[in-house]
């Protein structure tokens, strides 16, 4: 009877996930290609993120809206409201009334 060694296979860890889309500011003069987002990573703090890298204000609070007129779920992933590719808008948060 003859026996086999095992292949040894070297494999890397899987990566997250990652989603590429374009952000635009509110008032469309910053634009930009996004692809280093995990997918799993809530909408709020990728808001606040396109925020920091557009060097807008960061004594507003940013929400994305997506191409469609919808806004995101700040506590929810980005990877389950967007599809890849989408266009979002950061846009800041009003609280009237």
């Amino acid at each position: 009877m003859r026996t086999m060694e095992p292949d040894t296979l070297t494999v890397a860890p899987p990566r997250p996930p990652s989603l590429r889309f374009r952000a635009t500011d509110v008032t469309g003069t910053m634009e930009m290609d996004v692809e280093d987002v995990q997918d799993s990573v809530p909408a709020g703090a990728v808001a606040r993120t396109l925020a920091q890298r557009m060097e807008l204000p960061t004594n507003v609070p940013w929400a994305l809206r997506d191409d469609r007129g919808a806004f995101l779920v700040d506590d929810r992933q980005i990877g389950g409201q967007i599809e890849p590719g989408a266009t979002v808008t950061l846009t800041p948060k009003t609280h009237l009334g």
